[in-house]
């Protein structure tokens, strides 16, 4: 465990895989303070990771349509609990990364018999799947995007496109991402990193391109041992991709750390310019519009303490009320983003 500066605790979030045995530290850099979990310690079993809701075989319709309502009632039943609301996200998004490698002509995600809170994690799931099915073919994404997906949610599945991006690298983290479900071992490499992959994203649009630079970031959340490192790669890229990076790398950072969220929420104002601050900030914040969603109620009893943790927490209910309103969540995104600070 590298040295601690100051002030300062490493906050442990273990994956305990039970694919390969293989353990994965994320070293998390907090402000000392009594966190929720008294040990700091978050530990995610395998059940929660994102291959958790996979399966090895297709899945019919009417069985997808149980199966997510099954997952969405585990996590309201009780009262709603944050890491086992984390979980559910993740079964769910597993199950969408099955259906989209093993099409049936029957599967879509424009079916009305389809619970509308799970639509978002469904699509970046199905994104994810597809992207590994057709090995970054973007003619083929397109196609099957607009077949199969509803079109207010389409946007999310090319938000997993960037997930299988970066679990498709060369190097070590390939064989990471098939510990955690991200991407197939067998996957071929992904397409030419050269600026920031220039050439692939070339062929999508502006918004198209800040979801795939997006999902990268989420996954850069679990490539590196320290956020703060995840942080600064992301400052290295090319100018435009910044902000998604780092807002996808909070996105993550709050799911992987669900139980200490509200300490994270707290410690938020990370020491970098202002532009990443806010970038990172406005992820936590989407963070837990997401969560709303998939979750209703999931902010509702939330009792935040200190200006920064109210403040967000009070930006997030507004962004939820927002979504409410509008009948869908925006793909990555916030309606009214924090603006520097």
């Amino acid at each position: 465990m590298p040295v601690c500066r100051s002030g300062e605790v490493r906050a442990n979030t273990v994956y305990r895989s039970l694919m390969p045995a293989l353990v994965i530290q994320h070293l998390v850099p907090v402000i000392t303070q009594s966190s929720p979990s008294r040990t700091a310690l978050v530990v995610i079993e395998a059940t929660s990771l994102p291959a958790s809701g996979s399966l090895s075989r297709p899945v019919p319709q009417a069985e997808l349509i149980q199966r997510l309502a099954d997952h969405h009632a585990e996590v309201t039943a009780g009262g709603l609990d944050r890491e086992r609301t984390v979980a559910g996200l993740w079964k769910s998004e597993g199950l969408a990364t099955t259906v989209a490698r093993r099409l049936l002509p029957e599967n879509s995600l424009n079916d009305p018999a389809l619970p509308r809170h799970v639509l978002p994690i469904e699509h970046v799931g199905f994104g994810s799947g597809s992207t590994t099915l057709h090995a970054f073919d973007a003619t083929a994404l397109h196609a099957v995007f607009a077949d199969r997906c509803a079109s207010e949610y389409r946007d999310f599945s090319y938000e997993g496109v960037g997930a299988i991006l970066r679990g498709c690298e060369r190097g070590f983290f390939k064989f990471m991402s098939g510990a955690l479900g991200v991407a197939r071992l067998d996957t071929p490499d992904g397409p030419n990193p050269a600026g920031f992959f220039a050439d692939y994203l070339a062929q999508f649009p502006p918004h198209r391109q800040r979801l795939i630079a997006h999902g990268y970031g989420r996954i850069c959340a679990f490539s590196r041992l320290d956020i703060y490192d995840a942080i600064r790669d992301a400052t290295k890229l090319p100018r435009e991709r910044i902000e998604p990076i780092v807002h996808g790398a909070a996105f993550a950072f709050l799911m992987i750390n669900s139980a200490d969220s509200p300490h994270i929420l707290r410690h938020s104002a990370i020491p970098f310019e202002p532009e990443v601050r806010a970038a990172f900030q406005n992820g936590l914040v989407y963070g837990l519009v997401f969560l709303d969603w998939y979750a209703p109620g999931y902010l509702a009893g939330w009792q935040p303490l200190g200006a920064v943790e109210t403040a967000l927490i009070e930006h997030a209910r507004r962004e939820s009320a927002l979504a409410t309103q509008r009948g869908y969540p925006l793909a990555f995104r916030l309606a009214n983003p924090r603006q520097l600070m």
